[in-house]
């Protein structure tokens, strides 16, 4: 639950408080090893296998290998740290040996946070091997949904609410920052509620909620029962919680855990589940697709009549999976490496919309890029370990057993379709719930369980209470030990006594542990050894983890007070000194790119004074005009540049430039440090360095106009011009309506941004760009007949577009002199919108100039008669009938070809 409320357990601190936590609990559970009811052998522990192979893989794409083995095993990888080092990092300092990971250090901690299952699973399976632990399990999930729940229910009602775990973002919901993330939990806390429930309908009625005579109304007689009220109430909690936090893949997944968890998809349902499937999926498509509206949040997303909601055929999800299948497709066999998704697909992306996918919002898709093949099988593997053990728990005639496999089905059922469109399994508070439950299980499959269990004296039995409770029950037992203990007299007379005897019991095979001393030795000494090597992972895990937090928190702290530190050189300084000593120890990325920021800033501190300001408001001024994003001011101050020594503020900035090109060494596919040397280029020597990163920039950022834009205004800055007409180009063939806030710099600046290399062949962005142009001093007539050409009016979707389009196309070729295609351009706007008489009175206009006055007067009376109020036609009229006058009453003179011609004039 502190997980929970902790973003979902994201932080970096909470996660080593938790592993702290996990190895006390393994270290008490290890007293469960002398106790037959806790621990029976290795089979119990079989989760560790996979979980054990996906630790040994974590730690693989974080260990060193030679270069040419690298491309072997994860070619993308080797193409980061050559190709994208290309220009950054001279050939001959590329590293020759590296990890399969992107991002080493991401994987590294993720590694540790891995290796602290092993722990967990370990003691889950000694504490929950018993039945009598079983509820309790239960009831703490359940409870944990709800409470995540209420919290959330708080939080809509209070939206002021400033509790530390509480961050104030629009798709939170809880303590969580993604409503995906927190549904999870939810669903988990329903799973455990229908587990509850289902424990007491077994145990009351003798009936599953799986059982083809169930029947909703048995559910009522739970009411009065005291042990459902933990059930009863978390499920009706946590339903809620699903339907107001706005997570469409949290209702769809407890759409597939109800159906699974009522077992209408398993054998003894028979055909029936075949169309109860085939309704569920098609409910669960036309809620991530089709528009809805209603009042709950989570309902209301799904748009019925409201355009603005999004579903999956608008947030932008399938396309961006095809750049992260193209990704996948570029790492195997191996994988990028395991937390690495957020950097890994930026050379691949192509078609992902606008924002940068941290991750890639399916769990499955993120998992086949991290890791690779290897990561499949292992999937693959631990699913097929809980299947098997819930079909073998599903003969026991324990209530107990029964409850925890319907939370079992309901959570797989909920996990495989809600990752499917989230990545909710990778918060720690989820991930631990799902092994924990995960590993009761398998634990509890191998202990048996019911009538699978073998039967201890009576006084020692942990099940006679129950079977005193539940009569059924106990008869059931009574059979299965007689017939237990008859199997057993054969087995010895037959002298073929083992470890796995086999008796039949209604159907059932039995099977009964060894009597064997040897055995039972063998068996401990195992289990012990296993215990041993997973501490010693464990304690060496847990001081990378601490050194993490640690690093963590400092950043978090500098960042939260860093906007009242960075006018203070001294501060800034102890800040830096801080940070770097922190970087020496531990390579945390985010120290890094803190480090950088905060040189810079000395730099600009330290400039402002070599301007030397005579006022403390001159000063200011100064500081502001010394931003690197937007330079106001030309590099090195003139009076400053004098002195001999060299400028402060430059050895600041050229050490956040080391320390920028440091981070790219370390993390080659990240932006902050790239995009850092583009900015100090603003104050440094021309670098080719720079010129490679903005080149990287404009393709990690392919799909995020808003971005393109910036970076092209701040390549143009630096004189890139290339890099800025090329990512100016790419911005507007994404976004064509930038093509207006980019004018005012294409204005001044024609010879080095050429209109006709800028401008893409787009008609929205042309039409732009040539309603600006009109406005020059001098119009680009080159680009004007480009756009003649190339505007293409039916693109527009409605009337007032093309009429609008029309009319600009007509202003352009009376600009050029085409008086012909003015004159139809202008009648076609008219004919498309005749009720607006601006485009009448444009093309009365043009044809004055031009001398056309006999169209002109056919055009003004029309427009008299469509608008007697509007003055401005019989004025058009007036005029005509004047210069008519005029020209009668005048002599004639004659023609002097020596005057300039109208087009002369006009051009």
């Amino acid at each position: 639950m502190c997980l929970a409320a902790d973003f979902g357990g994201i932080l970096h601190w909470s996660q080593y408080v938790a592993a702290t936590g996990i190895l006390v609990a393994m270290l008490c559970s290890l007293v469960g090893l002398t106790d037959t009811t806790a621990s029976s052998g290795l089979r119990q522990h079989k989760l560790l296998v996979p979980l054990g192979l996906l630790v040994l893989l974590a730690w693989i794409q974080t260990m060193p290998l030679p270069s040419s083995l690298v491309g072997l095993l994860s070619p993308g990888s080797q193409d980061a740290y050559s190709t994208w080092l290309d220009g950054l990092v001279p050939s001959e300092e590329q590293p020759s040996i590296h990890a399969m990971s992107v991002s080493p250090f991401d994987t590294h901690h993720v590694a540790m946070l891995l290796t602290l299952l092993l722990p967990l699973s370990f003691a889950a399976s000694i504490v929950f091997h018993a039945r009598n632990r079983l509820t309790m399990l239960l009831s703490a999930i359940a409870i944990t949904g709800a409470s995540v729940a209420i919290i959330g229910f708080y939080r809509k009602l209070d939206p002021t609410a400033d509790i530390w775990f509480f961050q104030s973002k629009s798709s939170g919901f809880a303590g969580f920052v993604n409503r995906n993330n927190a549904a999870l939990m939810l669903n988990f806390g329903l799973a455990a509620s229908l587990g509850l429930l289902s424990w007491r309908m077994m145990a009351l009625h003798s009936i599953e909620l799986d059982d083809p005579d169930f029947e909703f109304n048995d559910l009522l007689a739970l009411i009065s029962d005291r042990e459902s009220l933990i059930g009863l109430l978390s499920s009706i909690t946590c339903v809620a919680g699903l339907l107001l936090n706005g997570s469409r893949g949290g209702v769809v997944a407890a759409l597939f855990g109800l159906v699974f968890a009522f077992g209408y998809v398993r054998p003894r349902r028979g055909l029936i589940g075949l169309p109860v499937l085939a309704v569920v999926i098609a409910i669960s498509v036309a809620i991530l697709t089709v528009p809805m509206q209603l009042n709950l949040e989570s309902i209301t997303r799904l748009e019925m009549i409201s355009a603005n909601a999004d579903t999956l055929q608008k947030d932008g999800r399938l396309l961006h999976w095809q750049d992260g299948w193209n990704a996948a497709m570029a790492y195997l066999p191996m994988g990028s490496g395991i937390s690495t998704y957020g950097y890994s697909y930026l050379p691949y992306q192509s078609q992902s919309p606008g924002p940068w996918f941290e991750h890639a919002d399916n769990l499955w898709l993120e998992m086949l890029v991290e890791t690779g093949l290897p990561g499949v099988v292992i999937a693959v593997l631990l699913f097929v370990i809980l299947l098997r053990s819930l079909r073998r728990l599903s003969t026991s005639a324990d209530p107990v057993d029964q409850g925890v496999r319907v939370a079992a089905w309901y959570a797989i059922a909920a996990v495989a379709a809600s990752q499917f469109f989230d990545f909710g399994l990778i918060m720690p508070a989820n991930l631990f719930v799902a092994v924990v439950l995960a590993t009761a299980v398998v634990s509890r499959q191998v202990a048996g369980g019911g009538l699978q269990a073998p039967m201890p004296d009576e006084e020692d039995d942990p099940y006679h209470a129950m079977a005193m409770a539940d009569p059924e029950y106990a008869m059931a037992m009574a059979a299965a030990e007689r017939e237990e203990e008859a199997a057993a007299a054969a087995e010895i007379k037959a002298e073929s006594a083992s470890e796995n005897s086999k008796s039949t019991s209604g159907g059932a095979k039995i099977k009964l542990k060894s009597t064997s001393k040897w055995g039972r030795l063998t068996s401990s000494v195992s289990v012990g050894a296993i215990a041993v090597v997973i501490i010693l992972l464990s304690v060496l895990a847990i001081p990378g983890l601490k050194n993490d937090a640690e690093s963590e928190s400092l950043v978090r702290r500098i960042q939260s007070e860093y906007s009242g530190m960075k006018f203070q050189p001294d501060v800034l300084e102890q800040v830096e000194s801080l940070l770097a000593e922190n970087l020496e120890s531990n390579p945390f990325p985010e120290t890094r790119t803190l480090l950088a920021a905060t040189q810079r800033d000395r730099g600009r501190l330290a400039e402002t004074l070599e301007w030397r300001p005579t006022t403390i408001e001159q000063a200011g001024e100064i500081y502001a005009k010394t931003n690197l994003n937007e330079r106001g001011l030309d590099y090195p101050p003139p009076l400053a540049a004098m002195t001999r020594d060299r400028l402060k503020s430059i050895l600041h900035y050229e050490d956040a430039w080391n320390t920028s090109l440091a981070g790219v060494v370390t993390c080659p596919l990240g932006q902050a440090s790239r995009a850092s040397l583009v900015q100090l280029q603003s104050v440094m020597e021309p670098q080719p360095e720079t010129s490679v990163a903005v080149k990287h920039l404009a393709k990690f950022y392919s799909t995020e106009p808003i971005r393109l834009m910036r970076l092209g205004r701040r390549a143009f800055m630096i004189g890139d011009y290339d890099s800025a007409v090329s990512t100016f180009r790419d911005s507007l063939a994404l976004r064509p309506a930038l093509a207006s806030q980019l004018m005012p710099l294409f204005r001044v600046n024609q010879d080095k941004l050429p209109l006709s290399e800028v401008i893409p062949e787009e008609s929205q962005a042309i039409e732009l760009a040539a309603a600006d142009v009109m406005l020059w001093d001098e119009p680009d007539q080159l680009f004007l007949k480009y756009a003649a050409n190339a505007i293409d009016c039916s693109r527009a979707s409605n009337l007032a577009g093309r009429a609008k389009c029309q009319a600009l196309l007509s202003r352009i070729h009376f600009t050029l002199t085409d008086v012909e295609k003015a004159t139809k351009s202008g009648e076609e706007a008219i004919r498309l919108m005749p009720d607006e008489p601006r485009y009448r009175v444009q093309l009365i206009e043009q044809m004055l100039i031009t001398g056309n006055r006999k169209d002109a007067l056919r055009h003004s009376r029309m427009g008299r008669e469509a608008f007697p109020k509007d003055k401005r036609f019989q004025q058009f009229v007036d005029r005509i009938a004047e210069a008519d006058r005029k020209e009668m009453l005048e002599p004639s003179l004659p023609k002097d070809d020596t005057l300039p011609s109208v087009e002369s004039i006009l051009n």
